[in-house]
């Protein structure tokens, strides 16, 4: 993990807040590291955070395209699935919307 935020301290300030706001907010968490990014699972993998210098780049699976101005690519998986991409860059941006979104994700069977 620590590879990950090596010289991107915001990306880490961005991603421990992300951190404590799924265990209040949605549920336990399993974390995985792999050398392209920073996986949580649930029941199922529900999350993948790719930090940068100032933000983190946050993918999350549905059964639907979110859209709205928040997103920066949606990506069919399947016929029945989306991969949505977000950009985050402030802690005021996980929000109650973002994370209804992520709790969404979470509980989602895939």
């Amino acid at each position: 993990m620590d590879e990950h935020f090596k010289n991107k301290a915001k990306a880490k300030e961005l991603f421990d807040y992300l951190l404590k706001q799924v265990d209040k907010k949605i549920g336990k968490t399993k974390i995985i590291s792999l050398p392209c990014c920073i996986h949580l699972f649930g029941t199922y993998d529900f999350l993948a955070a790719l930090p940068k210098r100032e933000s983190i780049e946050i993918r999350i699976g549905l059964d639907r395209v979110i859209g709205g101005p928040r997103m920066i690519q949606s990506v069919p998986l399947s016929s029945k699935s989306y991969k949505n991409c977000f950009e985050i860059s402030s802690l005021k941006e996980i929000d109650d919307e973002f994370m209804g979104w992520l709790k969404e994700s979470y509980y989602l069977k895939t």
